[in-house]
């Protein structure tokens, strides 16, 4: 997949810039201004892939090529077995040097783009290992020339010519043309479909069109040369010359010939034309009004932008047999659209992304952040020339939008912090208000969305189950007020249930809430030897109670155990021979003050509140049956009664 994109002087953007895209993700965003080189992103990639004319920073056009030195640069994330043998040992030794990369090896001008790009790599690191995929840029400048970008440093010239004297020297133009086979098996891997807001979607959804014939995974060659084979071609001709000899025989010293001596048949390709021409050219996209087909020009704008991206789902799903190679880019799918429609216009395309290679859009529309459950998403923003690119994970983004901002010391898009909220509780409006709605858990932290992921999994597939997590007990207070309010009006017309999880903190966050058949709000609390639900206000309000303390305490315990050799000190009180009973954790483990403490530390290390989340759901899965906790019970409950 492409991870990254480096861009000099195309477009809006002046002098380099290294544009992070997703770390493990297929489907893919880009968000911001009008104006701020969304598109341009998207632009680049088709000028790569397809050989489209390059687009130049207005600088390019005043001081010329020779001195702005515009380039693109992808950079990739691809298996080992999807290279061709002769292309590994090259590709091999560029991309361990990519993975060792340190800053400290390029020069301090290119410094803060690598650091976006060793931050991104870190996290790749986390879903892919380094012996099974090859990570390295491969782009091309202006005249078509291999290109590095920044990373054309001493390093990776010394590792890929050991040889030669190369001192403190970069690669050369003579030696980047070795990397010439492996820029021409990449382009070659990959089909890139770049769909432009401005396209004219009844041009667009011919099926003479590259486009549309990509998308199907055949040309109209193919299809004609299975359906119309050359036996037929050949009968064809057969059938012609023999009417021309009884012709030539009747005129007697007269005859009906090409100019050459060899007299010229129908060629395939000339009856494929023809059938094209004649057949298929004439031929537009209708769809279904009740009784009657409606041209696609005859559609509203909104449902011209729909039938591109159904159209697109279709084929992909439906008729193309593989679709591993194939990227697809949409600029602004939402144009024109409904509100209402973006919705299920976002879901279709996600179900895209995962029938095909990589899916990447730009977009205004903040609303499919968290309706989306795996994607990335690359807010761009400008200050004077230089660009901003913060890289979210859909997965948890209101946890790592909060984070940003904190990094950021205030400065992430205002676009993020305002219209989030709001496209969020619009989404979620719409979704429930329709007559296949669907249903929500709204919870703190990404940890508790693993857990629900799998005691909820049915109710996923067959209830249309949505799992949020929103970074904390105050995020779930602000969406839950904006909910009242937004929802007062149709409080007839919800179908849809939402339920609000939260923990019982030391520092507990109040307000005023009330459970109704279609919403339920709870937090969860330790007491008289079980979890309970209670209301928001409701006593008890002590112990502090989060999920890790709530669960199946013998499968808790058994996880835990597995990490005590990397934690020892945290983990002391942990004894490896015992077991504990299937009750909430909290209770089986019933630790001193001091040794809960630990515990609590133990979870703030590192990464392990994920990875301890992880590891207990493959528990959990395992061939043991473990006892289900009464409160997970209640909230299934909830969304399976249709009744208050």
């Amino acid at each position: 997949m492409i991870i990254g994109l480096l861009l000099r002087y195309i477009k809006t953007y002046q002098g380099i810039n290294y544009i992070p895209i997703t770390s493990k993700d297929k489907f893919c965003g880009f968000v911001g201004n009008n104006g701020i080189g969304k598109s341009s992103v998207l632009e680049a990639l088709d000028c790569y892939f397809n050989d489209k004319q390059w687009n130049y920073n207005i600088s390019t056009k005043k001081s010329g090529l020779s001195v702005t030195t515009p380039l693109i640069t992808p950079f990739f994330l691809i298996h080992k077995d999807k290279i061709s043998e002769d292309n590994k040992p090259t590709l091999e030794t560029l991309s361990n040097a990519i993975w060792t990369l340190q800053e400290s090896d390029i020069p301090n001008i290119n410094r803060p783009h690598l650091r976006t790009f060793l931050t991104q790599r870190t996290e790749i690191e986390r879903s892919f290992n380094q012996e099974e995929y090859y990570l390295f840029p491969l782009g091309i400048d202006y005249n078509g020339n291999c290109s590095l970008s920044i990373f054309n440093c001493n390093k990776i010239a010394r590792a890929l010519f050991p040889e030669t004297e190369v001192g403190n020297q970069n690669l050369n133009q003579d030696n980047l043309e070795t990397l010439l086979p492996i820029l021409k098996e990449i382009k070659n891997l990959y089909q890139y479909i770049y769909i432009p807001k401005d396209i004219d979607p009844a041009t667009f959804t011919k099926l003479e069109t590259t486009e549309i014939q990509a998308l199907m995974g055949e040309s109209l060659y193919e299809i004609l040369e299975e359906r119309v084979p050359h036996r037929q071609i050949s009968q064809i001709n057969t059938s012609l010359n023999q009417f021309l000899r009884i012709l030539s025989e009747e005129l007697e010293v007269y005859s009906f010939r090409t100019p050459t001596d060899r007299q010229q048949n129908l060629r395939k390709i000339d009856i494929y034309k023809l059938i094209i021409d004649a057949f298929f050219t004439i031929r537009k996209l209708h769809k279904r009004q009740g009784e009657h087909w409606l041209e696609i020009n005859d559609l509203s704008s909104g449902e011209k932008q729909k039938a591109i991206i159904e159209v697109t789902h279709s084929l992909i799903k439906n008729h193309r047999e593989n679709s591993d190679n194939l990227i697809i880019a949409v600029d602004e799918p939402e144009s024109s659209l409904h509100m209402s429609a973006c919705f299920d216009h976002f879901l279709k395309m996600s179900e895209i992304s995962n029938e095909s290679h990589q899916f990447l859009f730009s977009t205004h529309w903040y609303g499919f952040l968290p309706i989306i459950e795996r994607g990335s998403v690359t807010a761009i923003t400008k200050t004077e020339q230089n660009h901003r690119f913060d890289l979210i994970s859909l997965a948890n983004y209101r946890e790592m939008v909060k984070q940003q901002i904190r990094d950021s010391r205030g400065q992430l898009p205002y676009d993020i912090r305002l219209k989030s909220m709001n496209d969020f509780v619009q989404s979620i409006v719409s979704s429930i208000l329709d007559d296949n709605p669907f249903n929500w858990v709204i919870c703190e932290g990404s940890s508790e969305k693993i857990y629900f992921d799998h005691y909820f999994k049915d109710l996923r597939s067959d209830n249309k189950l949505r799992i949020i997590p929103v970074g904390g007990a105050n995020e779930i207070k602000r969406i839950y007020e904006y909910l009242v309010v937004a929802i007062d009006e149709f409080k007839r017309e919800v179908n849809g249930k939402i339920a609000f999880i939260l923990d019982t903190d030391a520092d507990l966050v109040s307000f005023n809430s009330q459970c109704t058949s279609n919403i339920l709000i709870k937090r969860l609390v330790n007491t008289n030897g079980e979890t309970t639900l209670v209301n928001i206000n409701s006593n008890p309000k002590s112990p502090p109670t989060e999920i890790e303390d709530s669960l199946n305490g013998k499968a808790f315990f058994k996880v835990l155990k597995t990490f005590k050799e990397d934690y020892p000190e945290q983990l002391d009180f942990v004894n490896l021979d015992s077991e504990k009973e299937e009750i909430p954790s909290f209770f089986a483990l019933d630790l001193r003050p001091s040794e809960y403490e630990s515990l609590l530390s133990f979870f703030d290390s590192d990464n392990n509140k994920y990875d301890f989340a992880k590891k207990f759901i493959e528990e959990l899965e395992s061939e043991e049956e473990y006892i289900e906790m009464n409160w997970i019970g209640e909230i299934k409950a909830f969304f399976e009664n249709n009744a208050s």
